[in-house]
């Protein structure tokens, strides 16, 4: 188990005005901006484990404050596991407020030490989208590999069923040359 404290201090310039998904627009500038952490993580050795965070700070022209679970992790059994993400996000800014939620899951079956396939499905708030990614990982051969990937993202705005932003099918081989 880890507990956590971190600070940053980062600087952006805006070459362009920034407009959030939640109609608030930030200005062209340079933006400096900084925040404080806390964390505890939970080892992964645990029957249940995840990290907890707490964040505050400056944020462009006004402050963020953040709080979640990420990481989480929970094995039902030896080869299936959830691992269960949520995080608020509050931001106030010159130009306006917004608050943003972002929840997920991740389902992972293994089904042998060389293959697993798993699938994660998340929902912002701020850009009304439910997003899926299914990936089957297969190593065939030490260090040579197989992806077969599904992503989808579908928007909630709409009145119908939520409609298709967007798809893609990727597949990908990798072999290890030993010369």
């Amino acid at each position: 188990d880890r507990f956590s404290l971190e600070y940053s201090d980062v600087y952006e310039f805006l070459p362009a005005p920034f407009r959030f998904p939640s109609g608030v627009t930030l200005p062209i500038g340079g933006y400096d901006f900084a925040s404080l952490r806390v964390g505890f993580n939970r080892s992964v050795q645990h029957r249940v484990a995840g990290n907890l965070f707490a964040e505050y700070g400056t944020f462009y022209n006004g402050h963020k404050t953040e709080v979640g679970v990420s990481g989480g992790r929970l094995n039902l059994s030896s080869r299936i596991s959830l691992e269960p993400s949520y995080s608020l996000s509050r931001v106030d800014l010159v130009q306006g407020s917004f608050t943003t939620h972002l929840a997920g899951t991740r389902a992972t079956w293994t089904a042998t030490p060389f293959m697993f396939t798993s699938a994660l499905l998340q929902y912002n708030t701020d850009t009304h989208a439910v997003s899926a990614n299914v990936r089957l990982r297969w190593e065939y051969r030490p260090g040579s590999e197989l992806f077969v990937v599904y992503n989808e993202e579908r928007d909630t705005a709409t009145r119908r069923f939520p409609d298709l932003a967007s798809r893609a099918f990727i597949v990908k081989v990798n072999r290890l040359m030993r010369f």
